[in-house]
């Protein structure tokens, strides 16, 4: 195998492609994975059959796209969807409006009714539809844990997991953080990244001073070292191309030097490797973004402005969906 300068493309040649989860899908994907677009298989889900429909007549930038609708959840069967004034709080589990109604966001968790949705499990698709993920990004509104639970097939062969999760049960029965947290480790993934969202609390000094933490984004990648697990040459390759896009240059080659001890990767390859300039994303010039004239306001306005925001941006979506 001759390595041209190119890295990316080099690896990009030696897989077909990248399994992409996404559970409780609500518009594009971040740009942090925008390195991975070309190479991407996206599944979405979404329980409004119509929705889907919509969604898979659209253009991507991915190598290919689909959207099937299903809830995801712990178990197979109907359940309740809990609607609320925001489309990005609807949840199967339904709002603690006691804990709630102390904060500043406290009107986007508004009940506006109730619907039902037929539920299927990871574990079942996988076995139905051979689903596979070499990514899965979740966010389901605190029932990450016991999706992932139904999910073990999926999981077992995934090695990049992005999660939003709770610090504490703004939902009866959420599941938080600290239980993703002991799960995540206990099947042998390292948390790699972390933002922490706080959200201020409605009373005279919300705008002053620290807010308590919510919710965050985490993401965890797979420990093959620790777990002394070999991956196969594909799982390997795919593995340097997720931790190069995401920025995880060290743990990258700390990884390709423990594939090029079992003969995965050869000498020619793991030199290239070596080489910082082969990790490292070209430097963009600086754009004037919206987010830093949000950053000079207070954090609650802040806040309901970018939900507010993301519900414009995305209004012929909630028409569709629910009206």
């Amino acid at each position: 195998m001759r390595i041209q300068a190119n890295f990316m493309e080099n690896l990009f040649a030696q897989v077909p492609s990248i399994n992409f989860l996404d559970i409780g899908c609500s518009g594009s994907l971040d740009d942090k994975w925008s390195d991975l677009f070309p190479l991407l298989c996206y599944t979405g889900f979404d329980p409004n059959a119509e929705e889907c429909q919509r969604l898979n007549q659209q253009t991507h930038p991915y190598k290919s796209a689909r959207y099937l609708p299903y809830a995801i959840a712990g178990e197979k069967g109907k359940n309740t969807l809990y609607m609320t004034e925001s489309i990005y709080c609807y949840s199967l589990l339904r709002p603690n409006q006691t804990w709630i109604k102390r904060f500043s966001f406290a009107d986007l968790f508004k009940e506006t009714g109730i619907d039902s949705v037929e539920c299927t499990t990871l574990n079942h698709l996988a076995e139905e539809q051979e689903l596979r993920a070499d990514i899965i990004k979740i966010d389901t509104q605190g029932l990450e844990l016991p999706i992932f639970q139904a999910g073990d097939k999926v999981l077992a062969d995934t090695f990049c997991v992005e999660t939003e999760t709770g610090f504490v049960q703004n939902y009866f029965g959420e599941t938080t953080y600290a239980q993703i947290d002991e799960f995540m480790r206990s099947k042998g993934f390292l948390m790699f990244d972390i933002n922490v969202h706080r959200v201020s609390r409605k009373n005279l000094l919300s705008e002053y001073g620290k807010q308590q933490p919510i919710w965050c984004e985490a993401v965890w990648l797979f420990d093959f070292i620790g777990q002394d697990k070999k991956p196969t040459y594909e799982q390997s390759i795919k593995s340097l191309m997720i931790c190069k896009a995401l920025n995880y240059c060290d743990y990258g080659l700390e990884l390709a030097t423990y594939f090029h001890s079992l003969g995965l990767i050869d000498s020619e390859l793991m030199s290239h490797l070596e080489k910082p300039e082969n990790w490292l994303k070209p430097k963009r010039k600086p754009a004037l973004k919206s987010g830093k004239l949000l950053n000079l306001l207070p954090e609650n306005i802040n806040r309901r402005l970018l939900f507010g925001m993301r519900e414009i941006l995305d209004i012929n979506n909630i028409l569709e969906k629910f009206c």
